[in-house]
């Protein structure tokens, strides 16, 4: 198991009564998207509309929905930076590498760690 399902589900809990909240997206994902021609990877900062927890494979994730609403998308807490002035930034960072540290672990990671949340 991953996640601690009590810790993960009080930061969820704490995630979504914090929503809307901006986050952006980290450097490999824009990559990624781009290459698969998505639109939403357009703009790195996004707004967060809703979070849910994908089990062990997924962890947390973020929903984005833009403003036009023609394309959303569903992405790994992990894959995704808070800014640090956010009262959940430590919180996530902390999630964050222990999500890394397991799933390196397991020989399942392609990201690096976090030192904490990026200034933006």
């Amino acid at each position: 198991m991953l996640d601690n399902p009590e810790k993960t589900a009080r930061l969820l809990d704490a995630l979504k009564a914090a929503v809307p909240f901006r986050v952006e997206l980290v450097p490999s994902l824009v990559d990624y998207l781009r290459a698969q021609h998505v639109g939403i990877a357009d703009q790195t900062q996004h707004i967060v509309s809703d979070l849910s927890y994908a089990g062990d494979e997924g962890g947390i994730v973020c929903h984005i929905v833009p403003p036009d609403k023609q394309e959303a998308l569903v992405v790994s807490l992990t894959q995704v930076r808070v800014p640090r002035s956010m009262p959940l930034a430590a919180a996530v960072a902390d999630y964050h590498n222990h999500r890394i540290k397991k799933l390196k672990k397991q020989g399942d990671v392609r990201s690096t760690r976090v030192s904490g949340p990026r200034r933006f």
